[in-house]
């Protein structure tokens, strides 16, 4: 959470505070301590119930989702309310050392300022030190997700991510449009490794992840599944087109051929290809994209099958 998404109920807070000293200044020239700790506290409950009823709303400040200013608000206001006892106790000392160098039980609204803008300024700060602490644990999320998504070798997708993802997609119940799953295997890859080595192998690997997401549309998803396995999910397709991106992949396949050591490797494919239905589980999904897959390698490789 960034300084300008709090920054909002900092204005509020003193904006609310400011109505009640203006209120207070035109009935008194002085005010008690705990007059003053007390508007501090109904100005904060005042600002945090307009947060939370959505009178005063973020999206005024921040270009944002509904769905996203809720999240915001919901933090921002946790955070504000953790805050308030902090103030309060502030409030307090302040008071107490406002009466013990005055030597009487009145405050001058101008040493009120004086005091409100320490307390501001101590707010802040501690703002800035828990928007440190957030962006550290933020850059340390993206960094574990990274990690537990990615296939370190191919920065494919790795199976864990293909399970969530499956299972987001599963969990809806109804499906919207069209899904194809592509089981995908490198033909006779043993060969290549005991061949060209395990490194002009894992060259391969790199070279069919990157053939795979040039040749797919931003929607769509390569995953490596195990080895020199991949599976590919398809968004919003028909039967034929998941059909066509299939053939299309074997023949870029066949026609590009990764370099190790100056020397040419050929590599071809076998696919098998199942469309994904509301009442699948992740393992149906994985089985019949394996029997399609069974059945390329039986007809020959370098071919297509299909499970439907």
């Amino acid at each position: 959470m960034e300084y300008n998404q709090i920054n909002p109920f900092l204005f509020h807070f003193c904006k609310e505070l400011s109505i009640h000293l203006e209120a207070a200044a035109k009935r008194q020239a002085t005010i008690e301590p705990s007059e003053f700790a007390e508007l501090v506290t109904n100005a904060t409950q005042e600002v945090l119930e307009a947060y939370t009823s959505g009178e005063i709303d973020l999206l005024a400040y921040r270009n944002t989702s509904a769905e996203e200013y809720k999240a915001l608000a919901i933090k921002s206001i946790d955070s504000y309310a953790d805050t308030n006892e902090r103030i309060g106790k502030i409030t307090e000392e302040q008071a107490e050392l406002l009466e013990q160098s005055n030597g009487d039980t009145l405050i001058n609204f101008e040493k009120i300022t004086e005091k409100f803008n320490d307390i501001q300024n101590h707010l802040s700060d501690e703002v800035s030190r828990a928007n440190d602490v957030i962006y550290t644990l933020m850059e340390q999320v993206k960094s574990l997700e990274v990690k537990t998504s990615l296939d370190p070798l191919t920065k494919t997708f790795n199976r864990y991510a293909l399970n969530e993802h499956l299972r987001t997609i599963l969990d809806k119940g109804k499906l919207n449009f069209d899904i194809f799953c592509f089981m995908i295997d490198a033909d006779n890859f043993k060969q290549i490794n005991d061949k060209f080595g395990h490194i002009a192998g894992d060259k391969v690997l790199i070279f069919l992840a990157k053939l795979f997401k040039k040749a797919l549309r931003d929607g769509d998803r390569v995953y490596r599944f195990g080895g020199e396995e991949f599976i590919i999910l398809l968004n919003r397709t028909d039967l034929e087109g998941a059909r066509l991106v299939g053939e299309r992949l074997l023949t870029l396949c066949r026609n590009n051929k990764p370099l190790f050591q100056n020397q040419q490797i050929t590599v071809t494919l076998s696919i098998g290809m199942t469309k994904i239905k509301e009442t699948d589980t992740i393992d149906a999904i994985i089985q019949r994209s394996d029997t399609a897959l069974y059945k390329a390698k039986n007809n020959g490789k370098d071919r297509l099958e299909m499970e439907l």
